[in-house]
């Protein structure tokens, strides 16, 4: 059975080895602002959050998520970077994520992603962004 898992920060460092590549591949497909180093400092101090999805004792794929204040004063949960295999085997537990995103306070869930999580992400709506960057 595959499912969702929310791990505690001090137990991140615990999953790391096992996540590491999930994680790496999700930044080198960014736009470059984010490193593996970042994203499990940030799970240690508890400012991110490690999420698993899991088929028994596999790990399939993994995330990191944040929560962030909004400028209407709610609370929203941003999927900083996600990685792993077999995304249409596990798009079921994504309601999981979300109850787990509403139980801590979130109002909405943000993410970025390929154009093709669109098909995954029922209910998403596209908001029309642009991501520039300019090396100095």
């Amino acid at each position: 059975m595959i499912r969702f898992y929310a791990i505690p920060p001090v137990e991140a460092v615990r999953y790391w080895p096992a996540v590491e590549a999930h994680l790496r591949r999700a930044c080198e497909r960014s736009v470059g602002d984010i490193s593996t180093d970042t994203l499990l400092t940030d799970c240690r101090a508890g400012a991110a959050h490690l999420l698993l999805t899991c088929r028994d004792d596999t790990i399939l794929a993994a995330a990191v998520a944040r929560f962030c204040l909004q400028a209407d004063g709610t609370v929203a949960c941003e999927l900083v970077a996600a990685g792993g295999g077999s995304l249409r085997a596990w798009q079921h537990v994504i309601p999981d994520f979300e109850a787990w995103a509403r139980h801590l306070g979130a109002m909405s869930v943000h993410l970025c992603g390929r154009p093709g999580w669109e098909r995954i992400f029922r209910g998403y709506r596209r908001r029309p962004l642009i991501s520039l960057s300019k090396d100095l």
